[in-house]
């Protein structure tokens, strides 16, 4: 996955990586590519939040504009010509693939850019529901970013004006179900604590079938995810269920006893009383 996603941002002066603990073998795949070797900086972390990380990543970056991009995301020719010639001075000779200078930008009084994002969920490109308009704020000019908050759904501080691009990314998110079960359980996690720490009410029976009836209404009537024919009810399910999970996390961490010292309790009074019940 990495690897097709610095393929597509080889244009840029300066890549900075901020790996967070990831599987994909990167810093074999850039030692590989001696076009990027010199040009890359990876950042090594041990289970930031994202927030965190996107933060880490900007205080290294050099240049006057700065790009985020997730290693499942795509810059398209389209988006990166955009940026480019946005980003870049109005000049007679050609000056290929640099983003350096903000003239052109600064002249749209714009301190940052949303991106919109062609969603490919499950091998189908989706175009109804909450992915049609998929707007990520990802394009900043340094001296006006504040910081990014939020340990889920990070979001961006600046000062100035925010732009639209035209083009998009393209996301390649999805891949299968195991993808999406394991991303929701990570995150699921995060997510119940912070609804723990905000003082969430008491989880009873009858809010989580309000909870999983209402996420089905919303992603797959309201949001018309049941649209894009069997890939989205699929996603829509799957993200009714994804808010569930994080939903019985957050009951869990109500209990008044840790659930898995109620097994230790168990397991000691069966032994203790010689494993009658």
């Amino acid at each position: 996955m990495i690897g097709a996603c610095l393929e597509s941002v080889k244009w840029a002066d300066e890549i900075i990586i901020a790996d967070n603990g990831s599987t994909d073998k990167t810093l074999e795949i850039i030692r590989s590519d001696k076009s990027l070797e010199s040009r890359v900086k990876v950042m090594k972390f041990a289970e930031q939040d994202f927030a965190s990380l996107r933060n880490k990543a900007m205080e290294e970056a050099k240049g006057d504009w700065v790009l985020y991009v997730d290693a499942d995301e795509r810059v398209l020719e389209s988006l990166r010509e955009e940026i480019l010639k946005q980003a870049a001075p109005e000049r007679s000779e050609p000056r290929p693939w640099r983003v350096q200078d903000d003239v052109r930008l600064a002249q749209d009084g714009c301190s940052a850019f949303a991106i919109s994002r062609k969603n490919i969920i499950f091998g189908k490109e989706i175009s109804y529901g909450p992915y049609k308009k998929d707007w990520v704020i990802r394009l900043f000019r340094k001296k006006d970013f504040e910081k990014w908050t939020g340990k889920v759904h990070e979001t961006p501080h600046f000062r100035g004006k925010l732009g639209y691009t035209k083009n998009s990314f393209l996301h390649l998110t999805h891949r299968n179900v195991d993808q999406f079960v394991l991303k929701s359980l990570e995150w699921s996690k995060i997510d119940a604590k912070l609804r723990l720490e905000s003082n969430h009410p008491k989880m009873s029976g009858w809010r989580f079938i309000r909870i999983l009836i209402t996420e089905l209404w919303n992603q797959g009537i309201a949001r018309r995810g049941f649209f894009n024919g069997t890939v989205g009810a699929v996603d829509s399910i799957l993200q009714a269920f994804s808010m569930y999970i994080t939903y019985v996390r957050l009951w869990e961490l109500q209990q008044e006893k840790p659930l898995e010292k109620v097994y230790e309790e168990i397991d000691k009074k069966l032994i203790e009383s010689g494993f009658k019940h």
